[in-house]
């Protein structure tokens, strides 16, 4: 048997929206389990000029210098073409705080963050991010609005993060001259707006306890030599490096990714909270264990031969 490492991580995301209660959130997941990883947050508020504000529960702490604005990237329409599966168009220039985007037939308003009215809040073990729409309910030009932000996922990197090996040297040996396979399993949940997995001081707000959410879309991109569970995707594609290559995350490899998708909707008697559960497993042979092989190959043949020499002069004194 190989050596296998297997870690876990479970993600509580929380959204509630005063004045609206048909949201759709998306979570775009940039894993690299070899570097830092991000995911971008997004949700489309449908009543957006009758909504005063718009909050996340992320579940760990941010900081604002963390937070990356996207929506002047969808200006570029690769990037557009990427995110939305489609040709649109932006109007950067629409007002101070807020941009137009047209695809499809429809128009909605891109919200650009800004200090004057997005706040950040820690809470127990996460961060609670508040984006004031009351504050630019004149620049918000249509009942519908799109905000899109990318944070650093530390979840991820705390579980694909290199650890120590207690195990003994006698045992590590043997295990590698078992099999030369090292395995590497994750499991990650992602649940939102599931109370177990959200502080108490989160729970208790009320706008939280009556949200319903009328779709969650989750979207993973993941280099093609980890294995990932599909059988539940919605949607699986090589990611496009010519339509990623300035909207991906600085550092990522958009050349060897594979994107999954998976969504969950209701057109009526909307779901209170959603619930993904993913695996990623990755083998590879250890280099470790073939110094090992060819070490003892090495002594082996050296034992060998000095028995054979030993024999043969053994021979000789007979």
């Amino acid at each position: 048997m190989g050596t296998k490492k297997r870690k876990f991580a479970d993600d509580g995301w929380g959204l509630w929206i005063d004045g609206d209660d048909k949201s759709t959130i998306y979570l775009n997941e940039w894993i690299n389990p070899k570097g830092k990883n991000y995911v971008d947050v997004s949700v489309r508020v449908y009543g957006a000029k009758e909504t005063k504000t718009v909050n996340f529960f992320i579940p760990f702490e941010v900081e604002r210098d963390e937070i990356t604005d996207l929506s002047y990237m969808l200006a570029d329409g690769t990037a557009l073409r990427a995110l939305f599966n489609t040709n649109g168009k932006v109007d950067s220039e629409k007002t101070k705080y807020t941009s137009e985007l047209s695809y499809d037939n429809r128009t909605v308003s891109l919200i650009n963050f800004a200090d004057e009215f997005v706040t950040l809040k820690k809470v127990a073990y996460g961060t609670v991010i508040t984006v004031n729409l009351e504050f630019i309910k004149d620049c918000i030009t249509s009942d519908q609005a799109y905000m899109i932000f990318r944070i650093p996922h530390k979840t991820l990197d705390k579980i694909f993060a290199p650890s120590m090996d207690v195990t003994g040297v006698f045992e590590k040996i043997n295990s590698l001259i078992q099999s030369p396979i090292l395995s590497e399993k994750y499991g990650y949940s992602i649940r939102i707006n599931e109370a177990r997995l959200l502080p108490p001081e989160i729970n208790e707000i009320e706008d939280l306890q009556e949200q319903r959410i009328r779709k969650a879309l989750v979207t993973i991109s993941l280099a093609d030599e980890y294995e990932m569970n599909d059988s539940t995707c919605y949607r699986i594609r090589r990611l496009e490096p010519e339509l990623n290559e300035h909207y991906s995350p600085d550092g990522y490899d958009c050349s060897d990714a594979i994107t999954y998708q998976w969504v969950e909707e209701r057109g009526s008697n909307l779901k209170a909270h959603y619930n993904f559960y993913f695996t990623m497993e990755h083998n590879e042979i250890s280099k470790l264990s073939m110094i090992v092989y060819l070490l003892m190959v090495l002594l082996i043949g050296a034992a060998g031969s000095a028995i054979y020499d030993l024999i043969k002069l053994m021979l000789g004194l007979l």
